[in-house]
């Protein structure tokens, strides 16, 4: 694609999210009146849908654009997009009481389909400094990035050689012809000692283990010569068979006569052969052509999908990320090349240049006061505020002084009046101290009454907060309409760096570096002054006080205890203990589901919170967990998930989605890595002080668990005492996921099969809880074909519904299983004469148990128990007592008009 169409799709984009932005500021201002569920749902499901399709396009514009200066507008302009889009999502999750919402009826006045709004693609990732990013790029080659420094080995003593244990025997050297038969005479032959092993005994153990090897196989031998012979006979049997065949074809035994055909017998058989033939091409033609027919409508699908079109856009994705890579690059080498320049060229200028400026400073004051100002504290920015007027002028000074000596003669100088003027000062400051407290109090209890609010299954209120990214629109907008809008982009095909806009913000850096600089030295002048000053009014010199440095409130950041090792040596350190981990690279439209249909009328008509589909959980993991971690920062964002299902209900494949969305660092701290590492109460600290430290260095990061149950075992079991998986459930509330902020993009990600074998501590350490739901009818019918049709001999017309009715309780995972056990090679040759059946795909299914409702029951008790869960249920009672009030108030109408009709 060219450089133009880049240019006309961010256009395009950014006028779409105006718009929609217009849209959404009139939404706010006329919805918060609705008061009904139903209403509300459809109003904030039209804008969510609005805000996924529009994400959609932003996310990757921004992947796409290569320009290093440009993009720093434009992520502030779709961060604020996909803000509002996380905003919407959990409105929803307030009128539902659920994680998967379904707005039918938004969809339908936008004349949408769920696939329109489902972000399969997400794009938005956070980008790690350059050098962070190239040591994770060696480290995803296989190559080490740090090596200790190798230190020379002790010296050692000679020591003597151990005797072994050694019979010597006796070999002749060998010599030349004429010396052997001299030797002989003289003396016997040289003989030199060999070392010859003793053979070790065998133990009993050892001999009888032996004897069962040589008798399994003397077994395999006759097997194989039973099997090698039966082999044989089917081939002479065969052979046979066509010896036979040839020999009675018809063809005159010796003494027969060949019998004549008349031109007659020859006609009628090529006419029957020519009928045959002919009804079998246009058979053969005419269900060709149907089935052409049936692939270009959609009702089949072809067993090769050609991946040419999907090859030549992520090819053309990946050039244009290595482009991107490129310009970065060059972007900041151009930025350290110009700030070398401008130190080299205006740096020594600069400095004397700030100097006199201050020194002239220094000389009004005395011309116009006779006495120096303060100097600014270096922590506001230091003379920075006298050059932008903040500071007392000499005049403003000298005013100060007169009302001060006026208030000092006016009050006098009694002791009670003093007394009064302090007890007046601390009365004042005890009323600001308790508007302070009131104030604080009133907004604790106004946030406790909103989540009472957002809690309260009867009554409802639609409340909106201001958007969380409307700062970033703000100021998104403001740089594009000052920098943006006045530059032709056209003339930059290329799409570098624009130099004036470096040159401009490293002389601002140089600047301030300088000025600091300056500062220094014209503190220690201003005290030489003051100091002669002090001597022209005969004054004792006042040494100048040191400004206290403030205390900031809250507890000390803790001590960093690898301060001295660089972040070479951590991050080799972990990749070598298996914790730092690559993982396997997947897609999200990987993990195969179709969407509800008829949840949102269930809903509606039988007020109950219906079973999701598969393919309502993808949308709720890009939302909630992976979108989030692409921003700079986010106080919704989730800081502990957990994914929970039965076995093999694809719960790896959508963790290693989200992975490979957020490309992030992978933490594996399941209990079956952690085993022998780190042992010890001071292992553990340094184990969570180097996860936390690193994982905020190379951020996004994710810290997963592959059994999230482990680490809160109620009993552990005796084959796993020895991993001791509950050495990290006391401390992964307190130490990882509270010391996670807003601008942290660290996550906490655990898989769960047995969510019932853990204690409690579990659902409080995960803030967000996703229940994976049992296989439905639409998304096992569409995982029947993705596994069946791919085999070309495969009849495209075989009735997969009942199949799909009879394996709806059953994993995909073992679907894919039995597939793959019944495919078998010899089976794929023998599809073109006969046929597969549905019965052979079943008949493995008699043997494997689905999963019961008992089994899900136990799944869905546990999800009762989290936040979500609790409110669901709750508001799912009060709707079926509202159901059957309703039907009640029917029946006794029923009843009343029977009897009047009685009555008449």
């Amino acid at each position: 694609m060219s450089f133009k169409f880049y240019v006309n799709w961010w256009i395009k984009n950014k006028r779409e999210l105006e718009e929609l932005k217009k849209k959404d500021d009139n939404f706010r201002t006329k919805i918060e009146d609705v008061k009904e569920r139903s209403i509300a749902n459809k109003l904030v499901g039209g804008m969510y849908a609005r805000y996924c399709m529009l994400v959609q396009e932003l996310d990757l514009c921004l992947d796409q654009l290569a320009q290093p200066q440009k993009t720093v507008a434009i992520r502030k302009l779709v961060e604020s997009a996909v803000f509002r889009l996380k905003e919407l999502f959990n409105e929803l999750r307030w009128i539902d009481f659920s994680e998967y919402h379904y707005i039918d009826d938004a969809l339908v006045e936008l004349k949408l389909v769920p696939h329109d709004i489902e972000i399969l693609h997400p794009y938005l990732c956070y980008p790690r400094p350059y050098d962070i990013e190239q040591m994770y790029e060696r480290i995803k080659n296989g190559e080490r990035i740090y090596t200790k420094p190798s230190t020379p080995p002790p010296e050692l003593e000679e020591e003597p050689a151990p005797e072994a244990n050694v019979e010597e025997a006796t070999v002749p050297v060998e010599e030349p012809q004429d010396a052997k038969k001299e030797k002989k005479k003289k003396r016997p032959p040289v003989q030199t000692p060999i070392a010859v092993e003793k053979k070790a005994e065998l133990s009993p153990e050892e001999k009888e283990r032996q004897k069962k090897e040589a008798e399994i196989t003397a077994a395999v031998e006759i097997i194989q010569r039973h099997e090698r012979a039966r082999q044989a006979r089917l081939y002479h049997r065969e052979i046979w068979a066509v010896f036979l065949m040839h020999k009675d074809d018809g063809s005159p035994k010796k003494g027969e006569q060949r019998r004549e055909y008349t031109p007659e017998d020859k006609e009628k058989a090529a006419r029957t052969l020519q009928r045959v033939y002919r009804g079998h091409y246009w058979r053969n033609y005419l269900k060709k052509k149907e089935n052409e027919r049936r692939l270009l409508i959609g009702m089949t699908e072809t067993s090769f999908r050609s991946r040419k079109e999907y090859e030549i856009e992520e090819q053309a994705i990946e050039e244009r990320r290595k482009l991107r890579e490129l310009r970065i690059k060059q972007y900041i080498d151009a930025n350290l090349a110009e700030k070398d320049r401008i130190l080299r060229v205006v740096g020594p200028g600069l400095m004397e240049d700030i100097g006199d400026e201050i020194r002239e400073w220094f000389y009004q004051w005395y011309l116009r006061a006779k006495n120096f100002d303060k100097y600014p504290p270096e922590d506001k920015g230091g003379t920075i505020l006298v050059v932008r007027g903040e500071t007392m002028t000499p005049e403003e000074w000298i005013d100060d002084v007169e009302r001060k000596r006026r208030e000092k003669v006016k009050a006098g100088g009694s002791k009670e009046e003093k007394e009064k003027k302090k007890a007046e000062k601390a009365k004042q400051k005890a009323a600001e101290k308790a508007a302070k407290k009131v104030k604080m109090a009133a907004l604790k209890k106004a946030i406790k009454d909103k989540k009472k609010r957002r809690n309260d299954v009867v009554n409802y209120q639609m409340e909106f907060d201001e958007p969380e990214g409307s700062y970033l629109f703000a100021e998104g907008q403001a740089e594009h309409v000052k920098i943006w809008n006045e530059r032709d982009e056209m003339l930059n095909p290329e799409e570098t760096h624009y130099m004036d806009l470096i040159t401009d913000q490293r002389c601002y850096e140089v600047q301030l570096e300088m000025r600091q600089k300056v500062d220094e030295m014209m503190r220690l002048e201003l005290e030489l002054l003051n100091d002669a000053l002090a001597r022209d009014k005969n004054k004792k010199p006042k040494k100048p006080k040191k400004p206290k440095a403030k205390r900031k409130k809250g507890k000390k950041p803790p001590k960093d205890i690898t301060a001295h090792r660089t972040t070479e040596e951590i991050f080799q350190e972990l990749v070598d203990n298996g914790i730092i981990r690559l993982y396997p690279k997947t897609r999200l439209d990987e993990f195969i589901g179709d969407f509800s249909y008829n949840n949102m009328e269930l809903r509606q008509n039988e007020f109950l919170d219906p079973p999701p589909c598969l393919g309502d959980v993808k949308q709720a993991i890009v939302v909630d967990l992976i979108l989030p971690l692409g921003l700079s920062v986010c106080k919704q964002r989730v800081r502990s998930a957990i994914l929970c299902g039965p076995p093999q209900s694809g719960k790896k494949i959508l963790a290693n989605a989200i992975f490979t969305a957020t490309r992030c660092v992978l933490f594996d701290l399941s209990p079956e890595v952690l085993a022998g590492k780190y042992p010890g109460k001071p292992g553990l600290n340094m184990l969570l002080h180097l996860v936390m430290k690193m994982s905020k260095l190379l951020q996004p990061s994710i810290l997963f668990f592959n059994a999230a149950e482990k680490p809160f075992y109620k009993k552990v079991p005796a084959e796993e005492k020895d991993l001791d998986p509950k050495r990290l459930g006391k401390v992964l509330l307190k130490k990882v996921v509270k010391v996670i902020k807003p601008e942290d993009r660290v996550m906490l990600l655990g898989l769960c099969n047995q969510p019932w074998a853990a204690a409690k501590k579990m659902n409080k350490l995960y803030e967000k809880a996703i229940l994976i739901p049992r296989s439905d009818y639409g998304s096992v019918f569409i995982y029947w074909r993705e596994q069946l049709m791919p085999y070309h001999s495969v009849d495209r017309g075989m009735d997969l519904s009942s199949l799909s009715k009879l394996t709806v309780k059953y994993p995909l995972g073992v679907i894919k299983e039995v597939t793959k056990k019944i495919m078998t090679p010899s089976r794929i040759v023998k599809l073109y004469y006969q046929p597969l059946q549905q019965i052979e795909l079943f008949e493995p299914f008699t043997k494997i148990e689905p999963i019961t409702d008992k089994v899900w029951k136990k799944y869905e008790k546990w999800y009762n128990g989290t936040p979500v869960g609790k409110l669901g249920k709750k508001y799912a009672k009060y709707q079926l007592t509202l159901r059957e009030e309703m039907l009640k108030r029917k029946e006794a109408e029923e009843k009343q008009n029977e009897k009047k009709g009685k009555k008449k």
